[in-house]
């Protein structure tokens, strides 16, 4: 086959039919594995529902069973707990002369007009 034949594009040729066929594989293709990839995710959740779950399902049964019988309840905290509850809910007044807490009855140290901003060096200070 030469190069002439494969570049020259003529209507109705092979070469639109080749890539037509391609295109058409191609779809198939991408068809086929998304029928796969959806079917094997359709398995498993159908596995995990119908079987995994029964299972999980019937074990709980299993152990309820196997441990039946009467518990005893201390009613004497029962009642405590109970009685908590309510006093939880119960709304609580706020009364109206609350103390201030960042008030601690220190008077603040202002600055007179009699004390100086001004700093003096002792003799010791100032031969250093």
């Amino acid at each position: 086959m030469s190069i002439t034949k494969i570049f020259t594009k003529k209507p109705g040729g092979k070469k639109e039919k080749k890539m037509s066929k391609a295109i058409i594989w191609r779809t198939i293709t991408m068809s086929v594995m998304a029928i796969l990839f959806i079917s094997i995710f359709g398995s498993a959740y159908f596995a995990y529902n119908n079987i995994y779950l029964t299972l999980v399902n019937a074990h709980s049964i299993f152990l309820l069973e196997s441990k039946l019988g009467a518990e005893n309840v201390d009613i004497k905290a029962y009642e405590e707990a109970v009685e908590a509850i309510k006093s939880k809910k119960q709304k609580t007044e706020i009364p109206a002369n609350l103390r201030n807490i960042f008030d601690y009855g220190i008077e603040p140290i202002m600055p007179t007009s009699t004390t100086s901003t001004t700093l003096e060096l002792t003799p010791a200070e100032k031969t250093n």
